[in-house]
């Protein structure tokens, strides 16, 4: 199992963590988003690949946009989505 943690200012009835299961980064937040739909449009894009403006944290480490299609997220990892913030 993987522990997917969510922004607070996203979130359904205040619930911030979730389970997802082990693979591809990708393909864990695709299953994430199928899985729970209230989350599909921040996730995913028109073409339901993974948005790349998120930053994404896997166990403490800042995945780049470049690596998270061969980045594999192993049982027990913790996947941590990060909102893009504006402003400055």
């Amino acid at each position: 199992m993987v522990r997917i943690v969510l922004p607070s200012v996203w979130t359904e009835g205040h619930r911030t963590e979730f389970s997802g299961t082990e693979g591809s980064l990708n393909a864990v937040l695709k299953r994430f988003a199928d899985d729970h739909p209230g989350y599909r449009r921040r996730l995913l894009g028109p073409d339901s690949e993974p948005l790349g403006y998120l930053n994404v944290v896997v166990d403490d480490d800042l995945i780049p946009r470049q690596l998270r299609a061969e980045t594999v997220v192993a049982a027990g990892s913790t996947i941590t989505i990060v909102a893009p913030m504006a402003g400055g």
